[in-house]
């Protein structure tokens, strides 16, 4: 393959996608392929996809560069979405999936291990297609994040969406940092955060992703503006965060299946997405329509919204309402039996001001097609719908990213103590509590520059939590009971941590009655400089209520 390569290079060609493996993943032969692959690129200026790639396919032309079985299929339909994948196979599931959902795709990319050309730069390239109105991502690493931010600013520049599935959800992901924030904040919180700040909407199911970009396609970024008063409370969350915060937007919910309509709220409500109840005027909207309706979160037409006419009047009211952000019908089994009727009022409705998704509790496959080719978002399942939908709201403008991302040499590896941490960050200007160091075998109560009550720590770049190794005495009242103190600390601390030996203590003013945070930041070495915000204390693990943005 390398040969070949070099010898396309040679010719003239201008892309080669690899397909062959044994690069990145095949040790040191490996590492020396990729090397002598990479320097045929330099020499010559072809690109390469791949290695490890299942190629690349545009349906428009049937140009099909791909080992990929599933594009033996007859009849695949050409579409306006571009999907990239860093698994080969899943190309051909994308494209399966796809065609029996009625979604049909331009192109579709294997990156593979990403030697030379990333899946950013590649999605980048087609950005000027005017063929081409949204991207379908499956993700398995955050390599080449710089290329796929700048895909992603410049495609929302163009109006153009991108939903993405990335795989890494495991506990096996790295930690963000030792104190609190492993726990917090691992692989896949940066990942959250990385593409949220690129404005990629992120989804957790395969139907999701299949199912999510045409509501993508009807709801631009941000959605309703950032920080907009809701008059309802939170409802969907920004990635990432705890239920005090997030942007806000308002699901109006209306179907005929009450208990159908339930399955489609609890994962709502799961995701963080509140359901809306029809304000007063509203509901004296449907009175006058002669649309029986009781105030509640879900707006149940019961068996008669099975009637053109009653749905589609409901629709109309729920539309022009002006609490709400997006309308979700949910249709019961008259959607299998009678989808003429079912969905006719949706379809009839695409066109509203406000944007329109359906959830379809029976297995409906023609309703299904009616809606996918009036161009109406639609899901199969409560679960795909619920992750579609708190995918779209969470979905915010990006950022721009910074000019030049500071990637800090590495360091010795040294954790620091409380007072060498202290004294660091007071190079930046920022404030510490007062506090007074000393030694751990100290006779006689010492002066002290504050008054008691005062708290004891242990001082030890061993012990990043304190409380856990009992190296702390708070409310410490006088110099006998400070001698005392650090005494039980010496003892306790050897009892749990037999290894760590105790030289120093930390004498602090005892303070109550304000409340903690915890900071975490560190450079990351795909996404760059993180900061997270969390509540602090020895309840942090507990609460997990933080927020991980890019600096």
């Amino acid at each position: 393959a390398i040969e070949a390569v070099a010898e396309c290079g040679k010719l003239g060609v201008k892309v080669a996608t690899v397909l062959a493996d044994g690069f990145t993943e095949a040790g040191e032969w490996g590492d020396m392929r990729v090397a002598r692959l990479r320097d045929i690129c330099a020499t010559t200026g072809i690109r390469v996809v791949g290695p490890s790639s299942l190629g690349i396919v545009d349906l428009r032309t049937r140009a099909m560069l791909t080992a990929n079985a599933a594009f033996d299929e007859p009849e695949l339909p050409a579409g306006r979405i571009f999907a990239a994948s860093h698994s080969g196979s899943m190309i051909g599931s994308l494209l399966s999936r796809g065609k029996a959902r009625g979604l049909g795709f331009a192109g579709l990319v294997s990156v593979g291990n990403e030697v030379d050309l990333s899946l950013g730069e590649i999605c980048e390239a087609t950005l000027d297609d005017p063929g081409i109105d949204g991207y379908m991502l499956f993700l398995e690493t955050m390599r080449n994040a710089d290329a796929l931010r700048r895909f992603a600013l410049a495609a929302f520049e163009r109006g153009k969406p991108i939903l993405a599935y990335k795989l890494g959800r495991s506990e096996a992901a790295r930690e963000l940092a030792v104190s609190h924030t492993g726990a917090l904040a691992g692989e896949d919180d940066v990942a959250d955060a990385f593409l949220a700040d690129c404005g990629i909407a992120r989804v957790t199911t395969l139907d999701g992703l299949i199912e999510g970009l045409p509501l993508l396609l009807r709801m631009p970024p941000p959605y309703p503006p950032p920080h907009s008063p809701s008059k309802t409370g939170v409802n969907a969350l920004s990635p990432g965060e705890g239920k005090g915060g997030g942007r806000r937007a308002n699901v109006g919910v209306v179907t005929t299946t009450g208990g159908g309509a339930t399955m489609v709220v609890d994962p709502l409500s799961v995701a963080g997405v509140a359901i809306t109840q029809p304000s007063a005027e509203t509901l004296k909207r449907f009175k006058v329509a002669g649309i029986d309706v009781k105030p509640a979160r879900i707006v149940d037409v019961t068996l008669a919204g099975a009637r053109y006419d009653v749905m589609k009047a409901a629709l109309d009211i729920l539309t022009t309402a002006p609490e709400y952000d997006l309308i979700l019908p949910v249709i019961g089994s008259s959607a299998r039996f009678h989808p003429e009727l079912a969905v006719k009022p949706i379809v009839d409705s695409a066109g509203s001001a406000k944007p329109i998704a359906a959830c379809l509790v029976p297995d409906a496959p023609a309703a299904l097609a009616m809606l996918s080719e009036a161009g109406v978002p639609s899901f199969r399942t409560p679960e795909a719908c619920a992750d579609a939908v708190a995918a779209a709201l969470r979905r915010r403008a990006p950022r721009p990213a910074p000019e030049k991302i500071a990637r800090p040499a590495s360091g010795d590896g040294r954790m620091l103590d409380e007072v060498d941490a202290g004294t660091l960050i007071e190079r930046f200007g920022i404030p510490r509590a007062p506090a007074v160091v000393l030694d751990a075998g100290i006779m006689r109560p010492p002066s002290l520059p504050f008054a008691f009550p005062v708290v004891v720590k242990a001082l030890s770049a061993e012990i990043a939590h304190k409380t856990e190794a009992g190296g702390v005495v708070l409310g410490v009242a006088d110099g006998a009971a400070l001698l005392a103190a650090i005494k039980q600390i010496r003892a306790t601390v050897a009892q749990r941590r037999p290894n760590t030996r105790i030289l120093r203590v930390l004498v602090q003013p005892m303070v109550s009655g304000i409340g903690e945070a915890l900071i975490g930041y560190r450079v990351d070495a795909a996404a760059g400089p993180l900061v997270m915000v969390a509540a602090g204390g020895i309840l942090t693990e507990i609460y997990r209520d933080r927020s991980l943005r890019l600096a």
